[in-house]
């Protein structure tokens, strides 16, 4: 029986009637409000049943400001006015209307804001508050109430819908709202007159107050509490009793608080590695103080309801800048609609514009159409009109002959022979049906390259910008800068504070006018210079050592110094002294530098700066890149960073169109682009350095262009695979020379030429490089398998020599003399599975075209050659 429960000894001795006078004088502290016992609540609910007692109404404030004993303050001025009631009575909100902690626009400092009216009815039963509990939204109602709402092992808060996990003692074992039971104490001492609620009689009048059942008694009640079992142990204090105790001089105690788990034992230590108020029993079984650190709660309390006060301050702090976000929100709100609401216009005017030019263009070919079928019929007419005139010419000459063979002798028709036959031959050589030729009319479009114009220039939603946040992933990406320390170089990277171009102009801010008219060819959105850019900082290599005796890749990069270039040239001559394959040691036997890539950009799509097969590259005298997008057919041009220039070329066969362009190759003197075509077109063509349409030419000769370079003088030499043919064309597209080399070659895929006449072939078959002349001798072969395995491409640098990338397994960058004599071997941190063609910058960079639809520029660091060799780069 709930009644019969009988509280611990150490609780009920130490109750109460100091504790009364604790909340009533102004002189206790926060903490002693923090952890005041109000669970007592909890017996007389048991006693008497939840509902079977008279509730007092309690307002607060109508108590006349009574002079505490001891202290400066009055009892108006801790439980008068609702404005003036302590900042601890503020903090919990109940249930009840005008119990939130604050107004949200309330934008005071701590201690200084007015305080909004503590309820201390249940929101539930819209009564005072029988033995309150808080859940853990910090909603407050009766245990009564609570019961009701329980839904298995939980409770949701009737008021946020907030699920509650249910303790093990169920309702009871929620805390309690200690804040409420102290002002519905406080307030019920300074009231005129008490009624009892501690039993059924609603017009008892209240004597005493039990502190353990927290209930005011009538006489009966008293008389109960002093005989029966079940009130044992009860602190009973009559009303005179607690206004003398209130009027006395007495110190404020702390009321004892039941533990939540054991009820009959008090809280008294806390548990610093649990960070938990514990009680007696709890030491004892979970919290043994050989494991968990303990102190008196009389120590810790004060710091932690410090700390709690400091959390407060921090919270309303925070809820000021919050309240500033809100705003901000709004604003972005606001002018997130306000740029919707421009951009469906200016998506309208984009397609009515697109249609205007739709229709535009479609009224000239119905013009240009009608012209032609009108010429075509006016041709028919006339070719008609010769027909009969033939006709009837014949007919006449026949008649003619008639006559005068009938009515002249032989000898006079023969006078009109030669006439007659030369008539005769004009009408038999008349071929009307050759003017019939041409006179087939067809209207011819191209859906894909509608579908991919459509989608490259109609336009694109842009976000960001507006605010600093995380960005999204644009189509041009570079990774952080990076720099090897000398200390760490080879394993640690550095940020090294890059500050990427401003963003481009919005284009909800631009004129739709001049986004119409822009031509393809402009520099887009990147026009900063590159001096508002922070360079790259360089990479260090760290030990240059080439030959490794092992496969330990991982070697430090302090190793000793690189041998001189004579070992160098001596050690690769040994490896020349013979042919074919085997000439080179295996890969594991040779120990490559490192290389990082220092920017990468691109990622599939239609879009500027996106791929569906970036082919081909090559860089010009700017070092601009120029990539060849085949499957979306056309070139696009990158700065030196990636940002993007212009795009030109759409799907189709007339001028300017390109048909899965491959590779491409630079002028350098002019700055025109050489650009391949695979089947069906295999042809060239010439492009300015605008993008411009120059010439095209090859279709009848070339069958399969796969390598394609421009020497110093401006000739375009193409290799060819399958048939392995190499031909030479001038500028204008006449064929210089052409010899075959399938003696030699297996598979060709890249070419570049020096000044001397000399053809550097890659072999992606044979690992190796073939060395021609301009009459098709071959010279000699340049590395080979297990040293340049599948090679992707070959180039020149400024200095002459040769470079041949291959990515078998990784990224592998060679370098050679022309002679063929190894300088140095680079491989790429980053592993590539396949990759297109590569290309060189002017400041020793290597452009790689990889078929993850990016493109990686890498730095690479050469080793100091024992001499230039003759001849200087060519084509690349």
């Amino acid at each position: 029986m709930w009644g019969c429960l009988r509280p611990a000894a150490d609780i009920s001795a130490h109750f109460v009637s100091a504790a009364a006078v604790g909340a009533l004088s102004g002189r206790h502290s926060t903490w002693s409000r923090f952890w005041r016992e109000t669970d007592p609540l909890s017996v007389s609910a048991r006693c008497f049943g939840p509902r079977s007692f008279k509730k007092v109404q309690l307002s607060l404030g109508s108590s006349p400001p009574t002079t505490l004993s001891g202290s400066g303050t009055t009892a108006g001025s801790q439980l008068g006015s609702p404005t003036s009631l302590p900042e601890a009575f503020t903090a919990p909100s109940s249930g009840g209307e005008g119990s939130s902690g604050g107004s949200p626009s309330d934008g005071g400092s701590a201690g200084s804001a007015a305080l909004p009216q503590l309820s201390t009815k249940c929101s539930l039963c819209h009564d005072t508050f029988t033995i309150p509990k808080v859940l853990n939204c910090l909603h407050t109602f009766c245990q009564p109430c609570l019961e009701k709402e329980c839904t298995g092992d939980k409770i949701r808060c009737p008021q946020c819908s907030q699920d509650t996990p249910l303790p093990p003692g169920g309702t009871a074992g929620l805390p309690s709202d200690y804040a409420v039971s102290n002002i519905l104490e406080t307030a019920a001492l300074e009231g005129a007159s008490l009624g009892c609620t501690g039993c059924k009689g609603k017009e008892s009048s209240a004597v005493a107050r039990c502190f353990d059942c927290a209930n005011f008694l009538c006489p009966n009640c008293v008389m109960a509490h002093q005989f029966m079992h079940c009130f044992e142990g009860h602190r009973v204090l009559t009303l005179g009793e607690l206004q003398s105790t209130r009027d006395g001089l007495r110190a404020p105690q702390d009321k004892p608080v039941a533990c939540l788990r054991h009820r009959s034992e008090a809280l008294r230590y806390f548990c610093r590695s649990c960070d938990l108020p514990v009680c007696k029993e709890c030491a004892l079984l979970d919290h043994p103080k050989a494991m968990h650190e303990l102190e008196p709660l009389s120590e810790a309390a004060p710091r932690h309801v410090e700390g709690l006060s400091h959390m407060v301050e921090d919270g309303r702090v925070r809820s000021h800048d919050l309240r500033a976000a809100l705003k901000t929100l709004e604003q972005v709100s606001s002018r997130l609609q306000a740029q919707y609401q421009r951009a469906q216009g200016e998506v309208a005017d984009t397609f009515h514009f697109y249609r205007s030019m739709l229709e535009e263009r479609r009224q000239e070919t119905l013009r240009e159409l009608e012209n032609v079928y009108n010429a075509k019929m006016v041709s028919l007419g006339l070719l008609g009109q010769k027909v009969q005139d033939t006709i009837e010419r014949i007919h006449q000459v026949c008649a003619f002959v008639e006559r005068l063979t009938r009515f002249s002798t032989s000898t006079e028709a023969l006078v009109f022979k030669p006439l007659l036959e030369n008539k005769f031959q004009g009408f038999l050589s008349f071929r009307p049906e050759s003017g019939l030729h041409g006179m087939d009319l067809e209207f011819v479009s191209n859906y894909q390259a509608i579908q991919v114009g459509v989608r490259n220039t109609f336009g694109y939603i842009k976000q960001g910008g507006a605010s600093e946040g995380a960005p999204r992933q644009p189509p041009i990406a570079r990774p952080n800068g990076v720099v090897l320390g000398p200390a760490d170089r080879g394993s640690t990277l550095h940020q090294n504070g890059h500050h990427p171009p401003p963003p481009p102009t919005s284009p909800f801010e631009s004129n739709l006018l001049s986004k119409r008219f822009s031509s393809a060819n402009s520099l887009g959105p990147f026009s900063t210079s590159l001096a508002d850019v922070s360079p790259y900082e360089k990479w260090s290599s760290g030990g240059a050592d080439i030959f490794h005796n092992g496969s330990d890749f991982g070697a430090p990069q302090d190793s000793p110094a690189p041998p001189p270039p004579s070992a160098l040239a001596e050690l690769s001559s040994k490896y020349l002294a013979g042919t074919g394959v085997g000439l080179y040691p295996l890969k594991s036997q040779i120990k490559r530098q490192k290389m990082i890539y220092h920017c990468k950009f691109g990622e599939f799509g239609v879009m500027e700066g996106q791929f569906t097969e970036p082919s081909g590259v090559a860089v010009n005298a700017q070092n601009d890149i120029v990539v060849a997008d085949t499957n979306n057919h056309r070139i696009q041009i990158f700065d030196r960073e990636g940002r993007f220039k212009f795009q030109f070329g759409e799907c189709g066969k007339r001028d300017g169109q390109l048909l899965y362009p491959n590779r491409v190759a630079v002028v350098r003197q002019s700055g025109d682009i050489v650009v391949t075509e695979r089947s069906p077109t295999h042809q060239i063509q010439i492009y300015n350095q605008y993008g411009q349409f120059v010439r095209k030419f090859g279709a009848v000769i070339l069958q399969h262009p796969r390598g394609v370079a421009v020497d110093p003088k401006g000739r375009v030499v193409v290799v060819e695979c399958k048939v392995m043919r190499v031909i030479i064309f001038d500028q204008s597209g006449n064929v210089l020379q052409k010899f075959g080399c399938s003696k030699h070659l297996e598979f060709p895929n890249g070419v570049v030429v020096n000044d001397r006449q000399e053809i550097f072939i890659s072999d992606n078959r044979a690992h190796c490089v073939k060395v021609f002349n301009y009459d098709g001798v071959f010279l000699r072969q340049i590395g080979g398998e297990g040293l340049t395995n599948y090679p992707i491409g070959v180039c020149m640098n400024q200095g002459g020599e040769i470079l041949v990338a291959d990515n078998h397994n990784n990224f592998n960058v060679t370098v050679f003399t022309q002679d063929g004599q190894l300088v140095n071997a680079l491989e790429s941190k980053v592993k590539h599975a396949q990759c297109f063609d590569v290309a060189l910058m002017d400041d020793g960079s290597v452009v790689l075209a990889s078929k993850d639809y990016r493109l990686y520029v890498y730095r690479y660091v050469q080793l100091p050659a024992s001499s230039a060799p003759p001849g200087g780069p060519g084509g690349l």
